[in-house]
């Protein structure tokens, strides 16, 4: 009877032992996650030190941080690697779990540590070319021989702060969810900037407004036309520039237009201040004729969303040739919004539409051939292997075409048009280099110097609102934008004629742009980007009671 009893509680302590060292569905497994030596408890970190020099291998001088009462890092470092590098490590520091996480989500690896329910996310995720667009512009990235130097540092640092770690000193999440974190990689940062590109030009309304038209008819577009009666465009046809305070002579400036509508600066709005409040992104820039100090003002809102942690990381630069200051996005190098000695920027989605869909047709199931002007073609299929937690691998099948990457199909259909097939094609997709536009802004010292910048910005679509020291102001609606016919894109194309495709891209020197109004002021709110009179069309989603508020 002894010898049963020993027996059934070295089965219990056993059972116990493998019931705490196992993960339950979400649950961590508590023997690890409440071990007094390692677990949770260990998390309890001390506050963090108001001024630190880090030595250490990757650096080739050592760089001081200084922290403010708000544990805002102030990097001080005798080169710019140095600092990107620092940048990197603090990064990972306080921002780890949330940089890997949407690194996972940008790549379609959600499932590998949630579990099944994070399926449908990944195969979308993988289905509208995230991995695809990241790696052409990782390219285009690494090709540059100073962008290829900043993220290999940024990379550097991030690592450098990741191997220091063991399970005692995980951030807390990954004790909870039960992973360990992986190095960082150059694509990690790419995915980083694509996926800004997602939320900031990855909603549509393709879908939407072709069900609109066919239900609607004749009367579609009084209920849904492409400009309001009344309009407070970004860029009006008007809108022009006075004499600056230096020379700006180059061949972006040519395309600036005399005069602008005088705005009245009373309003007769007696309306609740607080009725119709809306959100989203806002910036603005009023030039040193409007304000006590006779220097410009410039304000940017960002109305990204409230995540905990924050989206953004606040953090100053400084080494011999850059201070600058402001917001970074954590998985990213650079200053993102902010200022350095002689100017300051900000960015406001400026939502012109960059990413359209084609109704497609296949031979059959395979997806193999696809109808392309009366004859069929012969897709380019990749395979996703989309790991689950806890589960056995899924094999998703994704063609490729001359009309984009297959998002849909009856494997994975759009709502309400089950049993179709439609591919995508998204600016996001060529291979760009924001981190250049980032590089540049970080240092440049005037209007010329900004433009010059901002042509590396490609996509998302921005209003990037400029303001500098010597007491000029500027926006421009800053993107690469596809060349195209009246009304293409707006709705879903033909994907069976090469005619709808892509054409030629616009030169970026007739994105529309204004310096130095004679209102006064230049701002943007969401609204649509120009009046009727720019010459080239577009569509996008766009809302002007914001604009409105602003310009009174």
């Amino acid at each position: 009877m002894n010898s049963l009893k020993k027996y059934f509680l070295l089965l219990v302590l056993f059972g116990m032992i493998v019931c705490l060292d196992t993960n339950w569905n979400s649950m961590p497994a508590l023997g690890k996650f409440l071990d007094p030596y390692h677990g949770c408890w260990q998390n309890a970190s001390a506050e963090t030190e108001t001024k630190v020099i880090y030595d250490m291998k990757g650096l080739t001088k050592p760089v001081e941080v200084r922290f403010d009462e708000r544990l805002v890092p102030h990097i001080f470092a005798k080169n710019n690697l140095d600092a990107i590098f620092i940048q990197g490590y603090l990064h990972a520091k306080f921002r780890l779990w949330q940089m890997d996480m949407t690194t996972r989500f940008a790549s379609g690896r959600l499932s590998e540590v949630v579990g099944e329910k994070t399926l449908s996310v990944d195969r979308d995720m993988r289905r509208k070319g995230m991995v695809y667009g990241s790696e052409n512009s990782l390219n285009v990235m690494e090709a540059d021989p100073e962008s290829k130097q900043i993220l290999d540092a940024y990379r550097d640092g991030v690592n450098s702060y990741i191997q220091t770690l063991h399970y005692k000193t995980y951030p807390l999440e990954y004790k909870l969810m039960g992973f360990e974190p992986e190095l960082w990689s150059n694509l990690k940062t790419s995915l980083m900037i694509k996926f800004m590109a997602d939320k900031l030009s990855g909603h549509t309304e393709d879908f939407e407004l072709t069900l609109a038209k066919k239900l609607f008819g004749p009367t579609f577009d009084i209920l849904y036309p492409e400009h309001q009666d009344e309009e407070y465009a970004v860029i009006p046809s008007q809108c022009g520039k006075s004499k600056t305070s230096y020379d700006t002579t180059t061949s972006f400036n040519n395309h600036n237009i005399n005069k602008t509508i005088p705005v009245s600066s009373s309003s007769n709005d007696k309306r609740d201040r607080n009725e119709n409040a809306g959100i989203g992104s806002n910036n603005w820039a009023i030039s040193g004729s409007k304000t006590i100090s006779g220097k410009p003002i410039l304000c940017n809102d960002p109305h990204l969303p409230l995540n905990l942690p924050a989206i953004w990381y606040e953090n100053q630069l400084i080494t011999p040739t850059m201070n600058v200051y402001g917001v970074s996005l954590p998985g990213a190098p650079q200053v993102v919004i902010g200022f350095n000695d002689s100017i300051a920027w900000g960015f406001t989605n400026g939502y012109r539409d960059v990413k359209d869909f084609y109704s497609m047709q296949f031979k059959d199931g395979s997806k193999k051939d696809y109808l392309l002007d009366g004859k069929y073609q012969a897709s380019s299929i990749k395979i996703e292997t989309i790991k689950i937690k806890g589960k056995p691998d899924f094999i998703d099948t994704v063609a490729y075409t001359k009309m984009g990457i297959v998002m849909y199909d009856p494997s994975f259909p759009h709502k309400g048009y089950e049993g179709q097939s439609f591919a995508v094609d998204w600016m996001a997709h060529r291979g760009s280099n924001e981190l250049k536009a980032l590089t540049k802004l970080n240092q440049s010292k005037n209007y010329t110097e900004y433009v010059n910048a901002i042509m590396d910005f490609h996509c998302p679509h921005q209003n990037i609102v400029f303001a500098s020291a010597s007491g000029d102001i500027a926006m421009w609606s800053q993107g690469l934008f596809i060349h195209k016919k009246e009304e293409q894109g707006r709705f879903i194309e033909d994907g069976t004629t090469i005619q709808s495709a892509w054409g030629d891209f616009l030169p970026e020197s007739e994105n529309p742009h204004c310096l130095n109004p004679a209102q006064g002021f230049v701002m943007s709110a969401n609204q649509i980007n120009t009046d009727k009179n720019y010459p080239f069309y577009y569509n996008g989603i766009f809302t002007e009671e914001r604009s409105k508020r602003l310009t009174q």
